[in-house]
């Protein structure tokens, strides 16, 4: 009988353990990278050890990242070498998907999402099929697992056109539409967060087709995260927007700590990367 009990005890230690160890925090990145790989713009242990090391919003934080999503991507081997600096930088490695090159002119750019393979399982990056070519750079839409709880969540990766104050505001408009699609289309995952460089204050009625979705959605994060040419913070154009009802596995968020402002500005990017964990102890959907 005392043999049973010591035979239980351990297998309820086994499980609790299991259980104990599939609590995790998943660390997002979401970045204008300021046409990464351009002469001036190849610092690849600038950007790596930016999104490694001053991860949070303190210099003391602790070194983090599992998913980066990067916009001005200019080519495939930018992305290429970004994650290749990840690895290197944080002795864990990294992969990543680089989307084609988009744009309407020819001017055109890139998306890409990195990832630590030992954290992140991705499972599908694709890109928006943009009927009637209603986006200068239609979406990025990346489905990601979180190896350690086996949390799934659907990722909006988007650089919002600049151009006019009409073009800005008819994308923005438009998102609400995608995020709409992209949530509803999915019955085993609704967890969906749109990131990106959105050229637009989190606060601007332009909005309100976004807001007004059912659950409804909200942003995290709205501080000033562009940087103009005299080193300073300038605009609220960076965000994360979900749905609370469903992405319960949120956290905190925030802008990401910059060590100097005009070695940062001048040689990696005039934007200040942004950052969202997500906890979760399984799938919640």
């Amino acid at each position: 009988m005392k043999r049973r009990l010591v035979a239980i005890f351990g297998l309820c230690l086994l499980l609790f353990g299991a259980q104990a160890s599939a609590q995790s925090y998943l660390r997002v990145v979401s970045w204008n990278m300021l046409h990464a790989g351009w002469s001036g713009q190849q610092d690849w242990n600038a950007y790596a050890g930016q999104i490694w090391n001053n991860y949070g919003s303190a210099a003391g934080a602790a070194n983090g990242a599992d998913l980066v999503f990067g916009q001005e991507v200019m080519y495939a081997e930018s992305a290429a070498s970004v994650a290749a600096a990840l690895t290197a930088v944080s002795g864990f490695t990294w992969d990543y998907r680089v989307s084609a090159a988009i744009g309407r002119s020819s001017y055109k750019e890139r998306y890409a999402v990195f990832f630590r393979t030992d954290r992140v399982q991705l499972l599908s990056a694709t890109v928006w099929t943009d009927t009637g070519d209603k986006f200068e750079r239609e979406p990025q839409i990346v489905k990601v697992r979180h190896i350690q709880t086996g949390a799934d969540y659907t990722f909006i990766n988007w650089h919002t056109v600049f151009g006019t104050t009409a073009e800005r505001q008819a994308e923005v408009q438009l998102i609400g539409t995608v995020f709409n699609s992209i949530q509803s289309g999915s019955s085993s995952d609704q967890d969906v967060i749109l990131v990106g460089d959105h050229n637009r204050e989190a606060t601007s009625p332009w909005w309100a087709n976004l807001t007004a979705l059912t659950p409804a959605v909200g942003y995290r994060v709205n501080e000033l995260t562009s940087i103009n040419a005299s080193c300073a913070f300038a605009s609220r154009y960076d965000h994360f927007w979900m749905q609370n009802s469903y992405v319960t596995e949120y956290s905190t968020s925030g802008r990401d700590y910059i060590a100097n402002m005009c070695t940062f500005r001048n040689g990696v990017s005039d934007h200040a990367p942004i950052y969202l964990s997500l906890y979760s102890t399984a799938d919640t959907d």
